[in-house]
């Protein structure tokens, strides 16, 4: 999925992990790649944008089950 951030905004993203593999990254079209992970377990954690773009938050996955829910939960003061 596409969302559109500004610098200092916060997404918080919460994997619940059933099986398999999951894997996490988000990146801006100018470059910028505040989050990448593999392999994630269940956990609920924060990732903060530093520029105004367009983000790409992209998930994949190997015999995964379970969910994967981003949200913005701060605007950045900018």
């Amino acid at each position: 999925c596409e969302l559109s951030l500004n610098g200092g905004d916060v997404l918080q993203i919460e994997v619940a992990r059933e099986g398999g593999e999951i894997a996490l990254a988000v990146s801006g079209k100018k470059g910028g790649e505040p989050y990448t992970g593999n392999d994630l377990k269940s956990c609920v954690f924060t990732v903060t944008v530093s520029e105004t773009d367009e983000y790409l938050i992209r998930i994949t996955g190997k015999n995964a089950t379970g969910k994967v829910t981003v949200k913005k939960v701060e605007s950045g003061g900018n």
